[in-house]
């Protein structure tokens, strides 16, 4: 393996003498490999709702499919873009930056939950993700030829709305078939026999009845000094905001009160977090995210605060894992255990140990239990 920039930092202390002990943890069997479709927010997902399942359900059979879930991404995406492009005024010069934006597999857990909440879900052996899957930049460059010439006929025919519904209905039924010859077709059941379920139900029956009410237990919170606390934001940290959803920003302190409440009732809990210098750990196989596992004080460098990185826009969401355990030690945060979607063979069995400090410099943005933000803030959320 080649030595990067990085390595040449490294503190070999923290790396000898971290501690992977921790006092609260949450039971898991599964450790995904993303590899590179950037599907880490449905990864994280996934996860998190096979372990509230496991209450209903065998674990071992909670399988399902991050294909299926990619699919209706891509497609509601692209519904989305070309709304916009009937809808609002656009130059030719910002195509490229509008195809950026909606031509990709990035989401968030505002993203995983509507899209499970009007598509549902499937097992992975009804619409299983295979190698093709895995390369995403590929798809996204066929799609773009696809969607500009959608874009032309639009444009041409801005000023006629039935035309632009019609053609758009047209491009829409063209992209489903496109994205089931390149994903497979979305299957119309779900697999009850699987989970002995004495009922057919289709993906969408399945999750009103066992999904649903759980993804309505979380809401979106985020952390961001720049914006005022205790208040509600739209935001979309580039990615498509497929519902308008709104961001609840709380401080860090009232948050980890929360995650440690819903790691305490055996719950994961969903985040997403910027990479700033975290490229590095995330490769590393010693699995470990530290704020000082790397001096950049040796080449004279000294990092930026998490408020400094907002103020400039540098503080971008970047990648989903899950926390499922913290060490508290006299009351105080010491570490959290984080699982990771790059599978079992990399970080430390496909787990890192992170340090409070890194949290507090590069994790902003949750899904977080109602119950604990009503005990804990004392307000009630909708």
């Amino acid at each position: 393996m080649t030595s990067d920039i990085y390595d040449k930092l490294v503190n070999a202390d923290i790396i000898n003498n971290v501690d992977r002990k921790f006092s609260i943890e949450v039971k898991n069997d599964v450790v995904y490999n993303q590899k590179n479709s950037f599907l880490c927010w449905a990864f994280a997902g996934i996860n998190m709702l096979r372990n509230e399942l496991s209450n209903i359900f065998p674990r071992e059979k909670l399988n399902f499919s991050l294909n299926y879930i990619q699919f209706f991404d891509r497609y509601e995406k692209m519904n989305l873009l070309y709304t916009r492009i009937i809808s609002e005024d656009f130059e030719y010069s910002q195509i490229k930056y509008l195809l950026f934006d909606y031509i990709n597999t990035c989401g968030d857990f505002s993203s995983f939950k509507y899209l499970i909440k009007k598509y549902g879900i499937v097992l992975e052996h009804q619409m299983p993700l295979v190698e093709n899957n895995y390369i995403p930049n590929d798809i996204n460059e066929l799609f773009k030829e696809k969607i500009i010439s959608d874009i032309e006929i639009l444009f041409k025919n801005k000023n006629d709305l039935n035309k632009l519904k019609e053609f758009k209905k047209n491009m829409m039924n063209e992209n489903y078939e496109i994205l089931c010859r390149i994903f497979g077709t979305p299957p119309l059941n779900f697999d009850s026999k699987i989970l002995n379920i004495n009922e057919n139900c289709s993906p969408v029956e399945f999750s009103n009845k066992y999904v649903d009410d759980i993804l309505d237990n979380y809401i979106n919170v985020v952390s961001l000094s720049n914006k005022d606390y205790d208040k509600k934001y739209i935001l979309d940290f580039n990615v498509p905001n497929l519902n308008n959803t709104q961001y609840l920003n709380l401080d860090l302190n009232t948050i980890k009160k929360c995650i440690v409440n819903q790691l305490k009732d055996g719950k994961m809990v969903w985040f997403g977090c910027s990479y700033r210098f975290m490229s590095a750990s995330l490769k590393n196989e010693n699995g470990i995210l530290y704020s000082h596992l790397y001096d950049f004080e040796k080449i004279g460098i000294s990092k930026i605060s998490k408020n400094i990185a907002e103020k400039y826009n540098f503080l971008n969401y970047d990648h989903a894992m899950l926390f499922t355990g913290v060490n508290i030690v006299d009351k105080k945060i010491k570490s959290w255990k984080v699982l990771n979607s790059f599978g079992a063979e990399n970080n430390h069995n496909g787990y890192f140990t992170m340090d409070n400090d890194f949290f507090d410099e590069n994790v902003f943005m949750f899904a977080l239990n109602k119950k604990n933000l009503q005990t804990i803030t004392f307000r009630k959320l909708s």
